[in-house]
């Protein structure tokens, strides 16, 4: 994409030598017929270049990504010490809780407890006697 966009840079030219925006267009298309543009981006490409003196797109507003450290810094501790809650978690990490809630969820970690509902325990009566006498009825 970049490269496309510094090879419409060089289509229009420099000084005196310069092409019109239909003239870029024509020749873009010629080299990439499967991906046409129009006009429009190639004024945006070149005002875009005159300002910035680049052609990548500008950082986008809003709130930052969370680091790879940060996400590691969470999950280990919830490996130190996995009956912290959340929101020991969230005072540590100076993240918020949707974000700790939302890493732990892509680690495979759950707010729950896994219990095995089915197991007999030892103290658990002895009820096979009661099976055996339902098969017989």
């Amino acid at each position: 994409m970049k490269t496309q966009r510094i090879e419409i840079l060089i289509f229009i030219g420099c000084g005196n030598q310069t092409r019109t925006q239909q003239e870029v267009c024509n020749l873009f298309k010629a080299k990439y017929p499967d991906n046409p543009i129009i006009q429009s981006t190639v004024s945006k490409i070149e005002s875009k270049f005159r300002e910035t003196g680049d052609v990548k797109d500008l950082a986008k507003s809003g709130r930052p990504k969370i680091t790879q450290d940060k996400k590691i810094g969470i999950v280990l501790s919830m490996e130190e010490n996995p009956q912290s809650t959340s929101t020991l978690v969230v005072s540590e990490n100076e993240v918020s809780q949707t974000t700790v809630l939302r890493i732990l969820r892509k680690e495979n970690y759950h707010p729950y407890k896994f219990q095995l509902v089915q197991e007999l325990n030892e103290d658990d009566p002895d009820r096979s006697g009661d099976c055996n006498s339902a098969r017989t009825v």
